[in-house]
Order: C-alpha cells, then sequence, then structure tokens
C-alpha cells in the first residue's frame, strides 16, 4: 500500500474524499468532547498536595501550588507532582527533585544543597 499523502488523498476519488472526511470530522468530535470533559474533571489531590497547596514566603522568595498540579517557583510556572517528601517539578526535557518537610507549620524545600524555610502566606481554596 502506497504512503498516505496529499496526492495519493486526491486520486481516492469522490467516495472515498468523503469517508476521509467524515472520520476526520469524527477525529475532531472525539478529542472536542475529551477536552471538554478533562477540563470539568474534579482534581484528584493526594493529602501531600493538600498541605502543600497555596502560597509560601520566604526571604528568598515565594512558591505557590496550585490544585491544578502547577506551581510558580523562583519565578517560573511548571508542572509538579508529590511522591515521597520529594516535589518533582517537570519541565519541559527535564524533571527536577526538591526534598521537602514540614517543621513546625512550616514548609522546608532543599534546592541544589541548600534548604529554605518558608512561612504559608495564604492557603489556597480546594475545589
Amino acid at each position: 500500500m502506497p504512503p498516505l499523502t496529499l496526492a495519493t488523498i486526491k486520486n481516492l476519488g469522490g467516495d472515498a474524499m468523503k469517508l476521509l472526511r467524515v472520520m476526520l470530522l469524527a477525529m475532531l468530535a472525539i478529542a472536542w468532547t475529551g477536552a471538554s470533559v478533562a477540563a470539568d474533571a474534579p482534581v484528584l489531590l493526594n493529602k501531600h498536595m493538600v498541605k502543600l497547596i497555596g502560597t509560601w514566603t520566604s526571604p528568598e522568595g515565594e512558591v505557590t501550588f496550585n490544585a491544578n498540579n502547577t506551581l510558580v517557583y523562583k519565578g517560573q510556572k511548571n508542572f509538579y507532582a508529590i511522591a515521597q517528601g520529594t516535589i518533582q517539578i517537570s519541565k519541559k526535557k527535564t524533571t527536577q527533585l526538591l526534598p521537602y518537610r514540614f517543621i513546625d507549620g512550616q514548609l522546608i524545600i532543599t534546592d541544589a544543597g541548600h534548604a529554605t524555610t518558608y512561612t504559608r502566606v495564604e492557603a489556597a481554596a480546594i475545589p
């Protein structure tokens, strides 16, 4: 079977072109429905994320954890996950691992061997 290119599609004829158009529209409809369902789906939080969600401050800056798995850390917005005492920040091609812990209501994040203590400024509303 020859590869599916624009030239081979044009040579398929009227009925085949109609079939391809219907298939394309069906795929677009499925993609559209999936996107709207995903946008309305409830956010699943684990107990560790619930403790982090909100804005924390230190003399070195702020970090904000959102319920939609995004965070703003060092002025950059990225996706994050929590696993085994570690904040996993997903960037375009890398994942940064930051150990964290709570002591006396404060959040301590270790980045490149340097521990920074954060105090909660604002707890976010959890959907």
